[in-house]
């Protein structure tokens, strides 16, 4: 329950998406969370032709300590095989590894939400989701949770936008794809090198659970239309899914970048887009605290959050850090 409820709005391991959308472009009348700004203080140094082997790895400097920061790239194949001898080294001489923020859950808030009707987020008493859809998404519904080898029953008490999010996560889990990596790779790397791991923050759940209640029909059906587009895609590039993040290959990514469904259904809720502001400005917050302590630390930090105008890389430069991309 709190793995479906934390997905709303991306960020931890558990989500759905604090990662990239896999589609080549947004879907109709989709909400662009990060407009493509070529203002930006450093996304401009991201098209490159050599590179390193594995994935992008960028080197942030300020006073002396050093800060290796992954962007990820949720979901990855579970068998997808990388390497990157830049972050062996780098984790040799790692004291830390902040890993993404992640929802902090207290046993009253789930009561709350049961004993609230679910918070808004569940179908009114004694109506059943696919029996209200219009035909044209109860058609993809249906043919996806069949590729997902799920019935109606998992989803039928939910609103249109969780429920395509509790199936996106099924079908990912059917296709091989994992939302937790490539965190839990690091964080396995960091255990048998001996480096401690951390979260950058946590986020309260409570609001998130209220913003998602107050999204409107209009904008259910807009999500669950979001959810499924981003599943038909991901199941029609079953073999290149995670391969361009594997190789670094950032011109790749960022020709397909999107927001997530996920950050795109929150944006459609009342103060959605202050909630993904502020766990960017969290992530750039830890990660320049890291910066005052000398020595290495190493972060895995959410291309989405990572890349845009304002995103973490520039603040992190705005606050007096030199930026290494992965092009040097």
């Amino acid at each position: 329950m709190v793995r479906v409820l934390s997905a709303l709005i991306g960020g931890t391991v558990l989500t759905f998406a604090a990662g990239l959308a896999w589609a080549q472009t947004p879907p109709p009348q989709s909400v662009e969370l990060f407009p493509q700004d070529p203002g930006s203080a450093v996304v401009e140094e991201l098209l490159v032709v050599a590179r390193p082997p594995g994935p992008a790895l960028w080197l942030v400097e300020k006073g002396g300590a050093k800060l290796y920061v992954v962007g990820s790239a949720p979901p990855l194949p579970h068998q997808l095989k990388w390497d990157s001898p830049r972050l062996n080294r780098a984790m040799d001489q790692a004291s830390l590894v902040l890993v993404p923020p992640e929802a902090s859950v207290g046993p009253l808030q789930i009561t709350k939400f049961f004993l609230t009707g679910g918070g808004g987020v569940r179908q009114p008493f004694g109506k059943k989701l696919e029996n209200r859809l219009p035909p044209d998404l109860l058609a993809r519904f249906v043919s996806a949770r069949e590729r997902a080898q799920r019935t109606a029953v998992p989803y039928k008490d939910w609103k249109p936008a969780v429920a395509g999010f509790i199936l996106l996560s099924d079908f990912r889990q059917a296709a091989g794809l994992s939302e937790a990596k490539p965190v839990s790779t690091i964080e396995r790397m960091a255990k048998a090198k001996g480096v401690k791991v951390k979260a950058m923050s946590q986020y309260r759940l409570g609001p998130i659970l209220a913003s998602a209640g107050k999204l409107s029909d209009e904008a259910n059906l807009a999500c669950l239309n979001d959810a499924l587009t981003e599943l038909e895609f991901e199941g029609s590039h079953p073999t290149s899914i995670g391969t361009d993040w594997a190789n670094g290959d950032l011109a790749s990514v960022r020709a397909r970048y999107s927001a997530s469904a996920a950050q795109r259904c929150v944006m459609r809720a009342p103060g959605g887009a202050g909630l993904l502001a502020q766990q960017i400005g969290q992530s750039a917050d830890a990660l320049n605290e890291a910066l005052t302590r000398p020595g290495v630390t190493v972060a895995v930090v959410d291309l989405a959050f990572l890349l845009p105008a304002n995103g973490v890389l520039d603040r992190l430069k705005t606050s007096g850090a030199t930026i290494t991309s992965p092009a040097n």
